[in-house]
Parts: structure tokens; C-alpha cells; sequence
């Protein structure tokens, strides 16, 4: 079997969200100004990425559910999909 087929391709639009997400955890916890940063970033995906907005804003949820920063992340797109089970 492939290395690639056993791992993700990198993502660096995942990457250098994850590094700001974490900054802005480190910085805020899960204050306020945490959520206004998110928000930012979501605003931007859309904006910057319109036909994969909802993938990008749902790997935007799982990283601040591996943060801490919620217990279980709220995704987009998916009927079936209110939240990621652990």
C-alpha cells in the first residue's frame, strides 16, 4: 500500500489556520476575544474559499474541539452531522 493512501495530503490552509486557532487559544482561552477570532477566520474561509467553505469551517470545529476550547464541536453541511462523537 501507498504511504499517501494511509495519510492526509497537507493541508496548508488547515495548517495555518490550526497555528492561528491555537495562538488565539493560548492568548484568550475560550474568552470572548477567542470567539471573535474564530468568527474572523470563519468570515474569511468563506470569503476566500466559497467551494470549500464548509469542509474548511468544519476542520475549523474539530481543531478547536481538539483544543479544548468546546467539548463537541458543532459542524455545517450535514443533516446528520450536529456534532463529532469521541
Amino acid at each position: 500500500m501507498c504511504a499517501h493512501a494511509a495519510s492526509p495530503t497537507p493541508d496548508p490552509i488547515l495548517d495555518a489556520i490550526r497555528t492561528r486557532l491555537r495562538n488565539q487559544y493560548r492568548l484568550h482561552r475560550r474568552g470572548a476575544l477567542f470567539w471573535t477570532a474564530y468568527q474572523g477566520m470563519q468570515l474569511e474561509l468563506v470569503r476566500d474559499h466559497p467551494h470549500d467553505h464548509v469542509r474548511l469551517c468544519n476542520a475549523m470545529a474539530d481543531i478547536a474541539e481538539d483544543l479544548g476550547v468546546v467539548e463537541h464541536a458543532q459542524l455545517i453541511g450535514n443533516r446528520n452531522a450536529v456534532s463529532t462523537l469521541r
